[in-house]
Formats: structure tokens, sequence, C-alpha cells
């Protein structure tokens, strides 16, 4: 009876509990429910956020996930006729998530369509324009050059003048895509809008200063050089004013410091690539002008790229073949500071060793190196000297020092190809120039050195596979068509040794030794008609040779044409009778035959 009381009391002790958890459940109210599934979905998003850069097809999973329970509580809410403006801005949020989810994962149409349906929603200006420019982008992205003028016009005529900062990146986008299609000028209308402002910045002049360099305004490039020079100034200040930049001020953050750095990098390479750039433009038909000009604008204003302007100058003066005024620049930086006297040390060494005076063009290269053993430029100058005296092992030691400095450096990388060819290590050389070829890709002087040394090295399956590869990049090249004749040749493909023997010819018609490949090939084939022809058209690159004529002689004697070769043969004793390998004319005129026909062919023909 106990045990009976306990369980009934227990049976009823459990149900009072579930009653209690149904009574809860049931005092939740829709407005409770909406919060919840709302809190759920801001859960959502997050972890949507934070994956989108360490695993975007995860981030979208959680984006969609959010859209779904977002359209469950929107069905929510209309059926307990709650307030609309409790979920509308999070409908807004989830969807315009989901549509930079869909861009980080490369699916533009996707997030084209998204952005479409929030147009249709009506919202405050400012989502608006967000929207439009980031449909602009997308179709940037897409090449739909229309759709995103269109859009960023329509972003642009819905912003106030107030708003400059976003006006002029929206100028600058519209600028960005006439550049790419070609239209300069309409190119030039929009970075203007945003050059002419107070508030302009350095990239978008130096985009407004290539395009009027490559339509031909000298003044107006000149113009907005100077424009660039007073931002550089400004901005250089500014910098100085607020942000001391000492790395001991524990008030500035490292990651300010680093940002700030960059920046002022990034400038001023804009501010010299714009300086080298106007400074080549056409000056009144002197070239030296426009370098002078520059000069003196950034010596007014005390601009730290001055020295390297020149060195540019000076560079002009090598590839106009004017070493001496070349020398004379760079010997005016000599008694500068180190770096200086390094850059112009390491930059002399270079032309000496083009002038040929080697001796004078190491010592300058050890004077580099003395002031800076870790310069890849000057361990290359260094290296170059040594190879020309034939000392290769220590050229290749400066070689792979200089790689060690800078992977990437070409020069150092091309010649130790070079050096390890010289020394017979080809498989070495190889790897060297393959190397290259990753960093390069398809340099057409890469690519003969590795598809030669494969040649060399009797591997004719990867010559023939590198110099095919060549000859994509140089498809008009005789040359390479030839080298890959030869090889196919070798391999005794002799459909494809015709192919590219025949495409040399076309290329090349008059090379003698393509045309005896030809016909050398046309007799191995018992083809010897088409074998006469480029026989008599080698005969004609090189008259005074005898081999073609009697080879032409040859040629018909085989097909029977006894008069034809009969004549050849007499011609070639009257034009060169003190020579003696005529043993085949001496056989065709002991054939009493042949030489009765010939001789009733000439009766009748008189």
């Amino acid at each position: 009876m106990r045990i009976a009381h306990t369980s009934i009391v227990t049976t009823s002790f459990s149900a009072k509990i579930g009653e209690k958890r149904k009574s809860a459940q049931r005092e939740r109210t829709p407005q409770e429910v909406s919060r919840e599934m709302q809190k759920g979905i801001h859960l959502l998003m997050e972890d949507s956020a934070q994956l989108l850069d360490e695993d975007p097809f995860l981030a979208l999973d959680k984006a969609k996930e959010a859209t779904r329970k977002d359209k469950t509580l929107t069905k929510h809410v209309e059926d307990h006729s709650l307030s609309l403006q409790e979920g509308s801005h999070l409908t807004f949020a989830t969807w315009f998530h989901l549509a930079l989810v869909y861009e980080k994962n490369g699916m533009n149409p996707e997030a084209i369509e998204i952005y479409s349906f929030l147009l249709k929603q009506k919202r405050n200006k400012s989502f608006l324009v967000r929207i439009r420019v980031n449909m602009g982008s997308l179709y940037h992205a897409e090449q739909n050059y229309t759709q995103a003028i269109k859009n960023y016009r329509m972003a642009l005529d819905k912003t106030t003048r107030e708003e400059k900062p976003l006006r002029f990146r929206i100028h600058c986008a519209i600028g960005n895509i006439f550049v790419e299609t070609g239209k300069l000028q309409d190119a030039i209308l929009e970075y203007e809008a945003v050059a002419m402002n107070a508030d302009a910045d350095i990239e978008t002049c130096f985009n407004l200063l290539i395009c009027y360099a490559q339509v031909g305004d000298v003044e107006k490039a000149k113009h907005t050089f100077l424009r660039i020079l007073a931002i550089s100034k400004l901005s250089s200040d500014n910098c100085s004013d607020t942000y001391p930049l000492e790395r001991d001020d524990a008030m500035i953050e490292i990651e300010l410091y680093e940002e700030l750095e960059k920046s002022r990098k990034d400038s001023g390479t804009l501010l010299l690539t714009a300086g080298r750039l106007v400074s080549s433009l056409h000056h009144d038909g002197d070239w030296k002008v426009g370098y002078l000009w520059v000069r003196d604008q950034l010596k007014k204003r005390n601009i730290d790229v001055n020295h390297q302007i020149e060195m540019e100058q000076a560079l002009q003066h090598l590839k106009r073949g004017e070493f001496e005024s070349a020398i004379k620049i760079l010997k005016s930086y000599e008694t500068k500071d180190i770096a200086l006297k390094a850059m112009v040390a390491t930059n002399l060494s270079f032309v000496y060793f083009l002038e040929g005076n080697n001796s004078v063009a190491d010592e300058y290269a050890d004077i580099a190196l003395a002031t800076n053993r870790f310069n890849p430029n000057a361990l290359v100058n260094k290296g170059n000297s040594l190879f020309v005296r034939e000392n290769y092992a220590e050229a290749k030691e400066l070689y792979l020092e200089a790689i060690g400095v800078d992977s990437t450096n070409f020069e150092a990388i091309y010649n130790l190809g070079l050096t390890n060819a010289r020394l017979g290590l080809v498989s070495e050389a190889v790897q060297a120039f393959e190397k290259l070829h990753s960093i390069t890709t398809n340099d057409p002087r890469v690519l003969y050195h590795v598809a030669n040394l494969h040649e060399e090295s009797d591997n004719e399956a990867a010559a023939t596979k590198w110099f095919n590869v060549l000859s994509s990049v140089l498809p008009t090249d005789p040359g390479v068509l030839h080298r890959i004749g030869n090889l196919y040749a070798l391999q005794k493909d002799d459909a494809q040794s015709l192919h590219y023997y025949s495409e040399s010819h076309r290329l090349y018609p008059s090379n003698l030794d393509v045309c005896g490949l030809l016909a050398i090939w046309f007799v191995k084939h018992k083809l010897f008609e088409r074998s006469i022809q480029f026989f008599k058209l080698a005969s004609e690159i090189q008259p005074h040779e005898i081999k073609w004529s009697l080879m032409i002689g040859s040629c018909y004697r085989k097909i029977d044409r006894i008069e034809d070769a009969f004549e050849v043969y007499e011609g070639v004793r009257q034009d060169h009778p003190e020579n003696i390998e005529f043993e085949a004319l001496d056989e065709l005129l002991r054939d009493p035959r042949s030489k009765s026909n010939y001789l009733q062919g000439r009766i009748a023909s008189t």
C-alpha cells in the first residue's frame, strides 16, 4: 500500500510540473516570441560575419538560414498583427548581409538580384545610395559598363553637395570605367570633378594626370602635377603636426603607425611616378626640358624625391646612348650621403659595364658593396664583372647571394642560369630559368634558354614542349619554327617536321637552311618535282654554289626527265669548266639514248 501510494504521489507531482511548463509556454506573448526570433537572427548574422573571411561558403549558409528565419518572423508578425516597424529594419539588414556574402563568394548575379529586391522596399535615402553604389561595383566587375554607370549616376543623384567623400568616390568609380572603355575625355571630366576641389586626394589627381598625358595635353598634365605636389606637401605637414610618428611615443598605436607609414609610402610612390611621367612628356621637342622643370618644382617645395628624378634623367641619357651625360649626373652624387652614394655607385658600375669598361665597373661595384653588402643590384654588378672574366664559380656565388636578398631579382636569376650553363651544370641552369619563368611568365628569353638547354642535353621531348611554348609567345618567329621542325625530325615525326619547316619557310622564304631541309624532305619521300622547286630557290639564293644545280639534275633523272637533267648539267659545265666533280654529267653523256634524245629535241626546236 505504501509503495502504491508513493507512486500515485510521484505521478501527481510530475503532472503538476508538466502543467506548469505548459502554462509557462502558454504565457509567452507574441512580442516575446518575436524578440526571441530576432535574437536568433542576430546571432546567425554575427556568426556569418565572423566566418566571412575564413570560410565564405559556411558564412553563406548562415546568411541564408538567417533570411529563412526572417521570413518566419515576418509571417509571425503578420499573423499576430504586430508592429511592422519592429522587424522591418532587421529584414533589410538580413537581406543586405546576404547580398554582401554573395559578393564575397563571387556570386555577383545573385547579389544583384538581392539588391534589386531591396530597392523595391521603401527605405531612406542613405540606404538607397549604398545599394546603388554596390550594384554599380558589381556591374563593373561583370563588365556591364552601361548598367554600372547608370547605377553610379543614380546614386550620385541621391547625394547632396555636403556628402563630398561619397560623391568623390562615385565620380572616381565612373572615371575608372571610362578609362577601361577608352573614353578618356569622359574620364577626365569625372576626375576633374574631384581634383578641382580642396579635399581632392593624390590618387585621383594621379589618374587625371595619366589621362592628360595620354591625350597629349602637356600643360594640363603639368598643372595637375603641381596639384599633386600641393596635396602631398599638405598631407605631409598634417601628419607631422598631428602624428609625430615616433616609435617610442606611447600615445601612438603600432597599427596606426603602420597604416600611416603605408599611406605615406604609397603617396610617395605616386608622387615619384607622376614626376617621371611629366618629365617624359615632350616639351617643345627637347626631352630634357621636362626633367629640368620637374626638378625645379620639387626643389622649390623641398620634396625629397628630386634625386630620384635626376636618376631617371640619367637613365634616359643611357637609353639614348649619351653615356657621358649620364655619368656626369651620377658623379655629382658621389659626395652625397651614404644611401645616395651607394645608389650612384651601383648605377655607375652598370653604365661602365655597358661601355665595356669592366675594370671601372668592378671598382664601383666594390664601392656600392662596401656601403651596403645587401644591395642585390650591386651584387649582380660584381657578379657580371667576374662573369666576363670567366670566373664563373665566384660569379655564381654572388648571384646566389643577390637572390638570397631579393628572391625575385630577374637579373640575378637570369645570370645564374647563364653561369650554370657555362659551368656545364645543365640541370641547375634549367632549374634557374624555370624558376624565372614562374615569376615572369612567358618571357621569350627565359623560354628560349629552357628549350635550348633541354635540346643540348638531348631531351628532345622536353625541348619540343618548351619551344612550342615559345612559339605561342612568338608565333611569327621563323627561327623558332625551324628549331621545332628539327626536333620533330629527330623524333622521326615527318608530318610535324614538314609542317614546321613549311611555316618557317612561309615567314622567311630566303632561309637557305630551311629550303634545303624541305627539298631533302621531299627527296626522302620521293616527291622529286616538289624538291626541284626548293632546290631551284636555293640556287637563286646561292647562285655560285654548284651543289644545288647538281641536285636539280639528279631529281630530273629520278623522274626520267633526262633531257632536262642533261641541260642542267651542261649549263653547270659551261659555267664552271674548271670544276672536276661531274661524274653525273659524264655518266649521262655516256648514255647514247639520253644524248640522242636530247640532240633530237634540240634539232626539233630549231
